[in-house]
């Protein structure tokens, strides 16, 4: 996979870039999506629950 994204980056950074950007996107989509409609009770659990899926991504 690191050989992909390196031969990614010297041969188009830009769509390097654009693919990072994409899944910033998507991140910060995901979270005002799953808080919208949840009663106020279940907003912690949701809240904690992303907050190991992006210590997950982070390693």
């Amino acid at each position: 996979m690191w050989s992909v994204l390196g031969e990614l980056a010297l041969g188009a950074p830009w769509l390097l870039a654009l693919l990072f950007v994409v899944l910033a996107l998507i991140i910060l989509v995901s979270i005002p999506l799953s808080l919208y409609g949840s009663e106020a009770s279940e907003r912690p659990d949701i809240i904690r629950a992303l907050a190991e899926f992006w210590r997950f991504w982070r390693k």
